[in-house]
């Protein structure tokens, strides 16, 4: 029995070493300054999220396709250690600053993601803190590269006009519907750690005599400084940003008979003690915005600071210089491949 149990831990470690050196043959190698292999396992793991993205296997074409990608990155590294072309930390953590906000918003937070609300969000995504932060890098150091090489390109970015604006919202014009939108305070008590019904009725307990508290003059802010289980918000007076009524992300977080009761309340007004999937909330409604079309003159959300007129124009403008940067990208990486030595190991390309 003790001979058949060595056999088979033997058997599955040379079935994982096996396994692993199969994973970590080269794809591809790259020399332009150095040589630098590019392994079947790095390429698995682009290929991996683009397979499950698009709910099928690449093709072998495909898969070669990713694996140019991955040179021209290989490429422009070594040609910006050559050339002395490098990323800086303020650059990395404007950019990892740029996606928290970015993050956040798209949440309906009203704040930027915290650094672990990153990382987690990364981590659900199968991507780790390293592999985000390389993805960043290659990022900067592709449009630095490309701006060192033609320092004008930028300049030759056609811009966009008001009928280019005009153009583009009355071919989109649908797609601009903004469904009810609620600006929400509030004072929580949390529930997510509570099993037995006596200590959930005692959080409720707490919840109703901090309303009783409101309604005799309190001032909503004292009391979520006093009282908020919420960390977060409790410093910016209960404040936990914009509610959209078709969120499925927060309905699904706080429950739809929540989301049912705090869209009945009106701008200024008070909630009782709401009940939701994580705990009890009175909830004050700082501003509502009824469902409409939007106008070009409207201001967007999450942050209602730009009119979506300015919203079109910015985004057909970074479009218009992305093209731009791509064409300008394309010819070096063309030039560079050039210069270098590429080998490509095809048989490696299919598992």
């Amino acid at each position: 029995m003790r001979k058949s149990i060595l056999l088979a831990a033997l058997a599955a470690l040379l079935t994982s070493t096996v396994w692993a050196q199969v994973l970590d043959r080269p794809a591809a190698t790259v020399r332009l300054t150095k040589t630098q292999s590019i392994t079947v396992s790095q390429l698995q793991k682009v290929v991996g999220p683009l397979e499950a993205q698009y709910r099928r296997t690449l093709t072998k074409d495909e898969r070669k396709q990713v694996l140019d990608q991955m040179i021209g990155i290989a490429l422009i590294e070594q040609a910006g250690d050559r050339d002395k072309i490098a990323v800086s930390d303020a650059e990395m953590n404007a950019r990892v600053q740029e996606y928290q906000k970015n993050l956040g918003n798209a949440a309906n937070l009203g704040r930027p993601f915290t650094d672990q609300e990153l990382q987690q969000y990364l981590r659900n995504n199968g991507m780790s803190w390293d592999d985000f932060q390389k993805q960043i890098k290659d990022q900067l150091l592709t449009f630095d590269y490309v701006q060192n090489k033609d320092k004008g390109l930028l300049g030759t970015v056609k811009p966009v006009t008001d009928a280019d604006v005009q153009d583009f919202y009355d071919a989109h014009k649908s797609q601009e519907f903004l469904d009810d939108v609620l600006i929400l305070r509030h004072i929580f008590i949390d529930t997510r750690a509570l099993i037995a019904k006596e200590d959930k009725d005692r959080a409720r307990k707490r919840a109703e005599d901090i309303l009783t508290e409101l309604k005799a003059g309190a001032a909503f802010g004292d009391l979520v400084m006093k009282y908020s289980e919420d960390t977060v918000s409790k410093y910016k007076g209960g404040d936990i940003g914009m509610f959209i009524r078709s969120d499925p992300q927060r309905t699904q977080l706080f429950g739809k008979d929540f989301f049912d009761e705090i869209f009945k309340l009106k701008k200024g007004e008070t909630s009782d003690v709401i009940t939701s999937n994580i705990g009890f909330h009175i909830v004050k409604v700082a501003d509502r915005i009824d469902a409409h079309l939007l106008t070009l003159d409207d201001k967007v959300p999450p942050q209602f600071q730009v009119t979506l007129r300015e919203y079109i124009r910015g985004n057909l403008t970074i479009q218009r210089q992305n093209d731009t940067m791509g064409t300008a990208l394309s010819a070096i990486v063309a030039d560079l491949r050039k210069q270098a030595e590429i080998k490509y190991f095809d048989d490696n390309l299919s598992w």
